[in-house]
């Protein structure tokens, strides 16, 4: 086991890994595969043999200065400065043409559905029988009752500013999106019958509209929605 080169790829893996999770929503194939190459790297140096310890120069002995001739002591030499070992060279690091050529293409991993849940669906209460007053219908007789129920292709159209935010403020709560939603789900629906089923399921016991303070003006709105389908 090289413990040497294994510490040198650990340290470039955590450095890789430092800069992927900065930024964890842009990782590019080409990021992936250079920590790939990183690993299998250190998986080499952990299998390979140990490289030799750097061993420092031997340190030189200054020369012994020669004693002259004559009785005068000769004068101190200053000891010669120690010399550092050369600082270790990590491996060049492979280049990013030779990373996507040499690794292979990650397996494809399929995503595992989400377990089934097992929350039930908000329900409401059956509506009661005084729902079904709101879309009692009778046929026009008088003129004037038939100019009012001619046919209208658009909902959202047919409806102005002040019947639209009575409709909002009565019918749903001063929820105007709810609003919004219902009438395009209406404008999309091809039969009285898919309208009223829809309206009984999301609106009539949700926003109370059976309650008498309220019953006049869901019936007006009914009128109309029967309209869009006449």
């Amino acid at each position: 086991m090289d413990l040497y080169k294994a510490k040198i790829f650990l340290d470039k893996i955590n450095r890789e890994y430092a800069r992927m999770s900065k930024d964890p929503e842009n990782i590019m194939r080409i990021d992936i595969d250079i920590m790939l190459a990183y690993v299998r790297d250190l998986y080499d140096a952990l299998l390979s043999e140990p490289s030799p310890p750097m061993t420092s120069p031997p340190r030189e002995t200054p020369a012994r200065p020669t004693q002259p001739q004559a009785r005068s002591a000769p004068p101190p030499t200053a000891p010669a400065p120690e010399v550092a070992p050369p600082p270790a060279v990590e491996p060049p690091a492979p280049s990013m043409a030779n990373v996507v050529k040499d690794t292979e293409p990650l397996p494809q991993i399929k995503p595992t559905p989400p377990p089934p849940s097992t929350t039930p669906p908000p329900s409401f209460p059956t509506p009661p029988p005084e729902a079904e007053v709101l879309f009692e219908h009778k046929q026009a007789v008088e003129l004037s009752e038939k100019l009012s129920e001619l046919p209208i292709t658009d909902l959202r159209k047919a409806i102005g500013l002040n019947d639209r935010l009575l409709l909002i403020r009565e019918l749903f709560g001063g929820d105007s999106e709810a609003f919004e939603r219902t009438v395009n789900t209406l404008n999309s629906l091809s039969s009285m019958e898919q309208a009223k089923a829809f309206l009984l399921e999301h609106c009539v016991m949700r926003y109370r509209w059976t309650d008498k303070k309220r019953m006049d003006t869901a019936k007006k709105f009914i009128k109309l929605v029967r309209r869009r389908y006449a």
